[in-house]
């Protein structure tokens, strides 16, 4: 059986009032809680265990109900770390310009097309050396 520290019994304590709180929240915004339980990706038992204090919820737990119910919490060392954002992918190229001076005219789509199950691949054309 591993003993907890001090610090993570702060933390329990934490995670309790925190979820305590995203629950209430999310009542009053008419969701059940199998609905927040389920965007948490645990079971009720498991909720129960984190407002309890019997348990330390995952990472993943951790980043899912900052994503869904606005639960901040700190994770130790990690700080707000814990929670990454999604790597770019590389073969796509961001371009920064102000859309302020196109018109509609300006813009051609020039194809959709499937990419995989679940993207879509748009190429648009900009004509930028009208103006608008």
């Amino acid at each position: 059986m591993t003993r907890s520290t001090p610090d993570d019994e702060a933390f329990k304590r934490r995670v309790a009032s925190e979820f305590t709180r995203a629950r209430e929240r999310a009542r009053l915004k008419g969701f059940s809680m199998e609905d927040f339980v389920r965007k948490l990706g645990i079971t009720r038992a498991a909720f129960h265990k984190h407002v309890t204090g019997k348990a330390i919820p995952s990472l993943r737990v951790l980043e899912k109900a900052r994503r869904y119910w606005d639960v901040q919490l700190s994770y130790g060392e990690l700080g707000n770390t814990y929670v990454k954002s999604k790597k770019k992918d590389p073969r796509q190229t961001e371009f920064q310009f102000s859309t302020v001076d196109i018109s509609k005219d300006q813009i051609e789509i020039k194809r959709v097309s499937p990419k995989g199950e679940k993207a879509v691949e748009v190429l648009i054309r900009i004509d930028l050396s009208k103006s608008a």
